[in-house]
């Protein structure tokens, strides 16, 4: 997040200026800086010694996040993003492995948090992020032991003269795709190279109104707000959950750019108010992470708000590394995109040597935002010279090939299959599966899911959400005919659904969805059997 003495400079260059807005709260450059001066002022009064200085937020998108975050990059404290709707269980791990100094918490996620218990959770401090008066002193009931209101904090005078910044180092989690969570580690400052790339990319300036409608625990959204703030523009804290407000506020704040997370986008789309947007609406970019949307999400973004949409391909290993534009996204593949400024992607073959053009092997990306290595290690990296010197690149988990524009088209990834593999080239079918399907423009949305259950044995389970009401015929057939063409050794059930449960980072939440499809599917299958007893009798 952007440092104290950036917030400063516009500070003393437009005071009035708005620079967050949070609903009804509106953060002025000048309330900006005074708070997060204070912020930074209290948080370094009451660091505890241990070192790294390590924090981490349990909270959803508000003002006093961006303080606070913009406090822990003055002071070089990390600042790492947890999953909101994470348990207990996976939480706890990942506080046992960041260890940290800091925890940020807002009052609807502190249940969870009381639940986790990690053997440095007593040494540090806890920030409950509402809830008090400014000034409060007293410790929030429920959290642990060393534990201060974002009031009080608040209500600390500035320092004369910040201390210097702690060695830098940046986390990120790297959310568990049927594995546990691990975490990404970077130890060199790279926000002004970035910074610098994405206005050449994009031509951002500080007069654009920047919306961010993803949680800022998202690598991407968290380093896009960054930038906007770093420009001098306004940051406008969006409702990601609600797509009638969503749309109202595109309007009502004039917003020129935005990051939307994809099930925020799908819903923005799918309300009535998106309709009239690409008329009254200022907007200009938005960026989604493309991985689940698909080609009705691409022709509605079209009609109802313009020719904004692009689609990104990010990993929380490697950053932002490939875009594809309104015009590219009408002719390209869904899971495709073109290299961004200062990354380098290469196939490989089974014995790490690179391929060319057409063929498919494993992705492995450089460049200055690729992390260093895991928190736990056991990271797999090679050194490749393509005609620029040696490079150092990550070899990803995934496969794909570059066409011949030169464009990245993800054709597999092992972690999409929510179940153990069982046979590679099945597997690899059911994710080119998922992308036939994801460029049908019949479906709002879908999921492809391989289980081994009793009653349905090793299957296909592919929920749907039609195209409108009154469509899921249309949407079974078409969906049925491509998985018997694809993968004909397994049956397919295919089953209208009315939503499709993602994590806030993106991520499609197999275990909820089985749960609520599987009894239906069970269900379906009985009295299918049923009927056909009493037809045969």
């Amino acid at each position: 997040m952007i440092k104290l003495d950036d917030i400063r400079r516009h500070a003393a260059n437009r005071p009035e200026q708005i620079a967050v807005v949070d609903g009804a709260s509106r953060l002025t450059w000048g309330q900006f800086a005074d708070h997060v001066d204070r912020m930074a002022a209290g948080l370094s009064a009451q660091l505890p010694p241990t070192r790294p200085a390590r924090a981490v937020h349990l909270a959803d998108n508000r003002w006093e996040l961006a303080v606070a975050m913009a406090a822990c990059a003055t002071l070089g404290v990390s600042c790492t993003g947890l999953d909101v709707e994470a348990g207990a269980e996976e939480l706890t791990g990942l506080l046992a492995r960041i260890q940290p100094t800091v925890v940020f918490v807002s009052t609807e996620h502190r249940q969870v948090l009381d639940g986790c218990v990690w053997p440095t959770g007593p040494e540090a401090l806890h920030v409950l992020l509402d809830g008090a008066e400014a000034g409060a002193t007293a410790r929030p009931a429920g959290v642990g032991s060393r534990s201060v209101s974002f009031g009080a904090l608040l209500a600390t005078e500035p320092l004369p003269n910040l201390p210097i910044p702690l060695p830098y180092e940046s986390l990120t989690v790297v959310p568990g795709e049927g594995g546990s969570p691990r975490v990404a580690v970077r130890r060199s400052a790279v926000e002004g190279r970035h910074l610098v790339d994405l206005v050449d990319e994009f031509g951002f300036d500080g007069s654009d109104v920047h919306l961010t409608a993803a949680p800022l625990a998202q690598p991407t959204a968290r380093g896009l707000a960054r930038t906007f703030l770093s420009l001098g523009g306004t940051l406008v804290l969006g409702p990601h959950r609600d797509p009638a407000a969503l749309a109202a506020l595109i309007v009502e704040e004039r917003v020129t750019t935005a990051v939307i997370d994809p099930v925020a986008l799908v819903r923005l789309l799918s309300h009535p108010g998106s309709e009239a947007l690409a008329g009254s609406a200022q907007l200009r970019c938005v960026i989604a992470l493309g991985r689940h949307l698909n080609r009705w999400v691409v022709n509605t973004a079209w009609e109802q708000l313009g020719p904004v949409l692009h689609l990104a391909y990010a990993t929380p290993e490697t950053g932002l590394n490939a875009i594809m534009g309104p015009d590219e996204l009408h002719v390209a593949p869904i899971r495709s995109g073109r290299m961004m400024l200062g990354s380098s992607l290469a196939i490989l073959d089974q014995d790490g040597a690179p391929l060319p053009a057409g063929a498919t092997g494993r992705v492995a990306i450089s460049g200055y935002q690729v992390m260093d290595g895991y928190l736990e290690g056991e990271a797999e990296f090679t050194t490749l010279d393509l005609g620029q010197g040696p490079q150092r690149f990550f070899v990803t988990g995934e496969r794909g090939q570059l066409d011949e524009q030169g464009r990245l088209v993800v054709t597999s990834r092992g972690t999409e299959v929510p179940t153990v593999s069982r046979n590679g080239a099945v597997d690899t079918e059911i994710f080119r599966l998922e992308a036939d399907l994801l460029n049908l423009p019949c479906l709002r949305d879908t999921a492809v899911m391989r289980v081994d259950v009793p009653g349905l044995g090793d299957s296909l389970v592919v929920p749907f959400i039609a195209v409108a009401v009154g469509r899921e015929l249309t949407g079974y057939k078409t969906l049925t005919a491509a998985c018997n063409r694809r993968i004909p050794s397994l049956p397919a059930h295919v089953i209208a659904v009315d939503h499709i449960p993602y994590s806030p980072t993106g991520t499609i939440n197999t275990d909820e969805l089985l749960d609520s499809v599987l009894p239906i599917i069970k269900l379906n299958l009985q009295l299918e059997h049923t009927m056909q007893q009493e037809m045969s009798a």
